[in-house]
């Protein structure tokens, strides 16, 4: 079994293009799912979220996705009341009702069994894809985490094989107690200091989880100008984290 899983996208439409063009070169696939965060801070929602829904075997819903169950008037803790609720309304006003309903109502995770349920019965070889974490759409997982710290965060989380989650927008690997932790990284806005397109290919080999991260060239420039140019609240801030790949040279990896 074989299973695409993409994040953190964030309006970024020529990035998906060029992942779902490197999709088609890495053979059969038995699922391409998307980990949340379809839009915000890219100047392509609309097209984004038809492109996903057009491709993905399953889409779960983001923290960005999320913001579209608050109205501009009700901010989100965390988000200053003027920058969110002039985001929130550039990006409803290209989204339309049905599009930002969708995002609103998105699952919050999506579980992939590799053996019939005949064979297996428990869910312990299940691939498990959140946004975040197991629990809530905020927490990252950081990939320096102490292991104390992440049994304290995927205390509960059930019976799994392997994790693939986004939010934070770094790849990484990690075995956790016989187990897999993948972040899958960020389709439309890395923060590695590596501007190309990443996502994950994790493939079951008939006994254990295995995990390839994938980095695709796109065109940069083209999608900076049309943050700076098309309208797009903040666009010049979203066009320079876009270029330097990173949340700021200035503060720790943190997620965005």
């Amino acid at each position: 079994m074989r299973v695409a899983v993409l994040s953190d996208i964030h309006g970024n439409l020529l990035a998906l293009e060029a992942v779902l063009a490197d999709l088609a070169h890495q053979g059969p696939l038995d699922h391409v799912v998307v980990a949340g965060d379809l839009v915000w801070s890219g100047p392509w929602p609309a097209e984004v979220v038809d492109r996903v829904r057009a491709v993905s075997t399953a889409v779960i819903q983001g923290n960005t996705d999320a913001f579209f169950l608050y109205h501009p008037d009700n901010t989100p803790a965390g988000k200053d009341e003027d920058r969110f609720a002039a985001q929130w309304r550039w990006m409803q006003d290209r989204l339309g009702p049905e599009r930002a309903a969708y995002l609103a109502g998105l699952p919050f995770s999506h579980r992939i069994s590799p053996r019939p349920a005949q064979i297996d019965a428990d869910a312990g070889h299940d691939l498990l894809i959140v946004h975040a974490n197991p629990h809530d759409l905020e927490r990252a997982i950081e990939p320096r985490l102490s292991e104390g710290a992440l049994d304290k965060l995927l205390a509960g989380s059930g019976e799994w094989a392997a994790l693939a989650f986004g939010h934070l927008h770094i790849p990484s690997v990690r075995p956790w107690r016989g187990r897999l932790l993948v972040n899958v990284a960020s389709v439309g806005l890395p923060m590695d200091g590596d501007p190309r397109a990443a996502y994950a290919l994790l493939t079951w080999d008939g006994e254990q989880w295995h995990a390839a991260h994938r980095r695709v060239f796109y065109n940069v420039p083209v999608v900076t100008r049309e943050m700076c140019t098309g309208g797009m609240p903040r666009g010049k801030h979203f066009a320079e984290r876009l270029m330097a790949a990173r949340y700021s040279p200035l503060e720790p990896i943190t997620a965005g």
